[in-house]
């Protein structure tokens, strides 16, 4: 009898240990951005403006992949380049010059040959396709578009 006290009362010592927690320990919450930027349309529409975006600059000669992301009346086109081609000035100017023809209601076009710029937008296209909502990710394309610029 005294051994089966003697194992309940280390058995609730365990517990009560292993459910404290540490008093220097800060608890790991992440604090609002202040800043808010203001949507302004449908989570779908802006799927859809994107994908025919990177379609049309995929088209263009010594483009192998592209991949677009709409934040209000600015795109940001991240290009991966074919095998051959080189990403200047003439290939900047193309992109621009495609994407603004294809969706009038774009204004300024932001252009990126970085790969980890690439796969960031493809991750949220891909979130966003999934039903993840676009105002989750709105501060995060906002600053891919600042680090782009």
């Amino acid at each position: 009898m005294k051994k089966y006290i003697l194992f309940t009362i280390i058995i609730i010592l365990l517990f009560q240990i292993g459910c404290t927690s540490k008093p220097n320990e800060t608890p790991m919450v992440e604090e609002p951005d202040n800043t808010t930027i203001e949507v302004s349309m449908e989570d779908r529409v802006i799927i859809d403006r994107s994908e025919t975006l990177s379609d049309h600059v995929v088209e263009l000669f010594g483009i192998d992949d592209a991949a677009t992301i709409i934040l209000n009346d600015t795109a940001l086109v991240s290009v991966i380049m074919a095998y051959d081609s080189e990403f200047n000035d003439d290939t900047k100017s193309l992109i621009k010059d495609t994407v603004l023809e294809s969706d009038n209601e774009i204004r300024e076009v932001i252009i990126s040959n970085d790969e980890k710029t690439f796969f960031q937008i493809v991750e949220i296209i891909t979130d966003l396709m999934n039903g993840t909502s676009y105002d989750k990710y709105v501060n995060e394309i906002s600053k891919l578009i600042e680090k782009s610029k």
